[in-house]
């Protein structure tokens, strides 16, 4: 049996706005290794995840990855955008409270991004790990 990675990507606008959003938050080392475990389950499933764990969002090519805990995680993610049978960029991150996120208007942001990417193909880099940020608290 062949098991098919992922490849996973950030996008970058000359800095990486998925690590900047992580070190941003006041995340224990325990939840960045649960943001970690999430993000590696999509690497070996794709879409094939558990229920809500991956969901649509309002925008039609940005879905969202959820982790609920202590914070209400939602990290906006795209298929491909270049390769959709493999790939997948996470383009945007927010906070949920109140069934609301913050910022407001995360899932527009991420397509915004999405579209930048397209027309800018070098604005993404590999995923970087949350758990092996320097903001990481032990």
């Amino acid at each position: 049996m062949i098991i098919q990675y992922w490849n996973l990507f950030d996008f970058n606008d000359g800095r990486n706005v998925i690590k900047d959003w992580a070190d941003g938050l006041p995340m224990q080392k325990r939840d960045r290794g649960r943001l970690d475990s999430k993000v590696d389950m999509l690497a070996k499933a794709g879409d094939d995840l558990p229920p809500r764990l991956l969901q649509p969002t309002k925008s039609r090519h940005i879905m969202e990855l959820a982790l609920n805990g202590q914070m209400i995680l939602r990290l906006m993610l795209c298929r491909g955008p270049f390769s959709m049978k493999n790939e997948f960029t996470f383009l945007f991150g927010a906070v949920e409270k109140n069934r609301k996120y913050i910022p407001k208007d995360a899932p527009e942001r991420a397509d915004g991004n999405r579209t930048d990417l397209i027309l800018n193909p070098s604005k993404r880099c590999k995923h970087e790990q949350f758990s092996k940020s320097s903001q990481a608290i032990i």
